[in-house]
């Protein structure tokens, strides 16, 4: 797994959450990594309720909310963007 990725996705999962809730922007997204037949398929990051489920080999990022809706699907480089910006143009939206 890239540390770099991995560091990114938790900084904008917390700028995505704080935007939508309160939460300390020093507490740490608690991480569970995810094995599908025997190998190593991606992360769960959670935070305030929050998840975001990284699938690596796929290079996507699925957004969940508190009550486990999918609220975004999109790909890693474009969920890392937002932590920066708010709203991008290229993420799904779910229904």
């Amino acid at each position: 797994m890239s540390t770099n990725i991995a560091e990114s996705i938790r900084s904008s999962l917390k700028s995505v959450v704080s935007q939508r809730v309160a939460v300390d922007l020093k507490a740490t997204p608690l991480e569970t990594t995810l094995i599908r037949n025997g190998a190593y398929c991606g992360r769960r990051f959670s935070l305030a309720g929050f998840s975001v489920v990284w699938f690596q080999e796929e290079g996507q990022v699925k957004l969940y909310s508190p009550v486990g809706t999918l609220e975004q699907s999109c790909s890693v480089s474009q969920f890392c963007s937002m932590g920066a910006t708010t709203g991008s143009e290229e993420v799904r939206r779910a229904a």
